[in-house]
């Protein structure tokens, strides 16, 4: 079905759908009748890359030569900022990425014009996203100093809930990728409560 430039070592695929009362059927089908051996396959919600846990499995295992099939470049990401780095991910790491039923390949250190203008298109369209997330952003604080006198900027605090503590406690004998199994606590929280922890049992021991 497609021709290759370079002997391939492994067919992957990655399906993903956004609800729970959805199945993976028919983009396996797909996978499966495209070459793909091993589908990794998960039900995610949100437009952002993190928390994807097949998602990160799979770029962790892709080797030079591999190739990652996905139906359609929605499955794969709902944000051209994060499309394009993850394209650029599996193509650094000597990784094609393939979509179906939009007819694009994206190979890795191939002097193609037409994949570098898709690239450079999607890398255009990323900046013009993050300015346009820059600009609402700063708006709406603007907003909210001028109409909310309690408003406070940055992150509130997170409050070390039971089940918090219950990973701090795991985290004494275990490692972090360890608690995330036994918890379902993503990695980056579980970084930032033990840095809280620890903050504040500096700070009231100072007291």
């Amino acid at each position: 079905m497609f021709r290759k430039k370079v002997e391939i070592l492994s067919i992957y695929g990655y399906s993903r759908v956004s609800t729970s009362n959805q199945d993976y059927k028919t983009q396996i089908a797909k996978l499966e009748k495209s070459g793909a051996t091993e589908i990794f396959s998960e039900k995610y919600t949100g437009t952002k890359k993190e928390g994807r846990k097949e998602l990160e499995e799979l770029i962790s295992v892709v080797k030079n030569g591999d190739q990652v099939l996905v139906t359609k470049i929605d499955r794969l990401a709902r944000s051209i900022v994060d499309l394009n780095e993850i394209i650029s991910s599996f193509n650094q790491s000597g990784v094609t990425v393939i979509f179906l039923e939009n007819s694009l390949i994206f190979e890795p250190n191939k002097n193609d014009s037409m994949q570098t203008l898709m690239m450079n298109m999607l890398g255009s369209f990323a900046q013009f996203e993050r300015d346009l997330i820059v600009t609402r952003t700063q708006e709406g604080k603007q907003w909210q100093r001028a109409n909310n006198k309690h408003y406070k900027e940055g992150r509130p605090k997170r409050v070390i809930t039971e089940r918090y503590r219950h990973a701090l406690e795991l985290m004494e004998t275990n490692s972090m990728r360890e608690v995330e199994k036994k918890t379902n606590i993503s990695l980056s929280t579980l970084k930032r409560i033990k840095k809280q922890a620890k903050a504040e049992s500096l700070k009231k021991n100072l007291l």
